[in-house]
């Protein structure tokens, strides 16, 4: 007599359906709505995007997957997110997810309880704010100790000093929300980009988007910009934000390496396919194995968001992928680029858009050296007993 599933079990086998439903929705929709041209198109753009576009998401509910329904969003988990950003990604759509609807709403829903809070949460869910978490300094570091702007009690609200770098979306943001040290902690003030006292730099990406940066000087903003939350919240916002970006980077790992595939069984010397050639078929082979690899990490680090583990497991899961999915994608890139030859730097080949996609997606919240580094720092290795 066959054992009876459990709840536990059962629950798992519905949301796996669910999801599965959600990624063909993904699939269609991109294919349908979001061509190579489009992404062409828009490059070097001023906004980076289709704000347009960035409503039509929202209106298919993914821009507020991750929010809770009361702000009309769906509660869902990172396993539903992954796999629109994955479907989102791979067709280059330069729309801000990540940043978006996983960094900055991220650290919005965990900020304590505003009416500025809740609105742009609302916003979010509905496609018509477009808010940019501005977190690192200047030199880019990982660490939150060291808020790059510093807010000083002005009258009845505050004055803000500082400047920090690397801030998505670089064009087309409606606000940025940026990260300071006060007198009682660590805070995110909502500021709107054209407000006097605020500089904004557009520093372009290959791949035609932009990072902003940013400096306050004397900047005043009111009390209500003032969005309260703690430094282990925003902390976890990163973990959660870097496994989405390593979603991003598997998702141009499978593609180009498809593309150099089907370009090994398509181009003809010495009246044979290349693909026949045994050297590439073993570098083929190894393209493969690495992307299979990532794709094993960044699901285990995706499945623990959703397991909620620890403080120390999730980081650590965290900046593994990132490391994985940072390090093979430039290596996937530099492979397909050989392989493909002179036509693959060729700006009309759409190789290309992947490969400047990966130079810009690899380096953001932290490259894959910076990751291995912070994972020995969080894993030290343990040395062996003598004798």
């Amino acid at each position: 007599m066959s054992a009876q599933p459990t709840p536990d079990a059962i629950a798992q086998a519905e949301r796996d359906d669910q999801v599965r439903l959600l990624q063909d929705s993904v699939t269609a929709f991109a294919a349908g709505r979001l061509p190579l041209s489009r992404a062409r198109k828009l490059r070097k753009a001023q906004p980076e995007f289709d704000p347009a576009m960035f409503e039509e998401l929202a209106g298919q509910g993914w821009t507020g997957l991750l929010l809770p329904e009361e702000f009309g969003g769906f509660g869902l988990g990172f396993a539903e997110a992954r796999v629109v950003i994955e479907g989102l990604a791979a067709q280059l759509a330069p729309e801000p997810m990540v940043p978006v609807a996983v960094l900055a709403a991220g650290a919005l829903r965990r900020c304590a309880q505003s009416v500025q809070r809740d609105e742009l949460l609302a916003a979010v869910a509905a496609g018509t704010a477009v808010p940019g978490l501005v977190w690192q300094d200047v030199a880019g570091s990982l660490e939150l100790d060291s808020p790059p702007f510093t807010a000083a009690p002005a009258g009845d609200g505050w004055t803000l000093d500082g400047e920090a770098r690397f801030a998505r979306p670089g064009s087309g943001a409606t606000e940025y929300l940026l990260l300071a040290a006060t007198p009682q902690g660590v805070a995110l003030f909502a500021v709107a980009p054209g407000s006097s006292g605020l500089e904004v730099q557009h520093e372009a990406q290959a791949d035609g988007t932009a990072l902003a940066r940013l400096k306050a000087t004397q900047l005043s903003v009111s009390a209500a910009a003032m969005l309260t939350l703690d430094r282990a919240d925003l902390a976890a916002t990163l973990d959660e934000a870097l496994v989405m970006n390593a979603v991003e980077l598997l998702a141009l790992i499978v593609r180009m390496r498809a593309m150099t595939l089907d370009y090994l069984k398509t181009r003809m010397q010495f009246g044979k396919a290349i693909g026949s050639f045994q050297s590439l078929q073993h570098r083929s082979a190894d393209m493969l194995m690495q992307e299979e690899l990532t794709r094993a990490v960044v699901g285990q680090a995706v499945a623990a968001l959703d397991a909620d583990v620890s403080q120390h497991r999730r980081t650590s899961m965290a900046s593994r992928a990132k490391a994985r999915a940072a390090e093979v994608a430039m290596s996937t890139a530099r492979e397909a680029i050989q392989m493909h030859g002179g036509i693959a730097v060729t700006d009309e080949y759409d190789l290309s858009l992947y490969v400047n996609r990966v130079l810009s997606l690899a380096p953001w919240l932290g490259n894959a050296q910076a990751h291995r580094r912070r994972y020995v720092r969080l894993n030290p290795p343990v040395a062996g007993s003598e004798g």
